[in-house]
C-alpha cells in the first residue's frame, strides 16, 4: 500500500471515534482504501460514544491499596504536616 494510506489512518480513526464506530475495523479499511474512508464515514449513522465505568469494588480496592502505600511512607508526625 502507499504511504498516504498510513498517514490517513489517524485522521479516519478520529472521525470513526467521533461517530462511535469500531477503531480496529476502520483502521483496516483505511489501510486498504486510504482517505476515501472519510467519505464512507460521512454516510454512516453515528452511535453514542461508550464511556466505560469502573465497578465500585475495583475502585475500593485501588483506593485501599494506595492508602496503604501512603501509610508506609509516613515515619514521623512531621511527615503528616507536609501532606497538608
Amino acid at each position: 500500500m502507499e504511504i498516504i494510506n498510513l498517514i490517513a489512518i489517524p485522521f479516519v480513526l478520529f472521525f470513526a471515534w467521533a461517530k462511535g464506530r469500531g477503531l480496529i475495523s476502520w483502521s483496516v479499511i483505511t489501510y486498504f482504501i486510504g482517505f476515501w474512508a472519510i467519505f464512507i464515514l460521512l454516510f454512516v449513522k453515528a452511535k453514542p460514544i461508550k464511556f466505560y465505568h469502573i465497578p465500585q469494588p475495583a475502585k475500593d480496592f485501588i483506593i485501599a491499596r494506595s492508602f496503604k502505600k501512603h501509610l508506609k511512607e509516613i515515619e514521623y508526625p512531621v511527615d503528616l504536616q507536609g501532606e497538608v
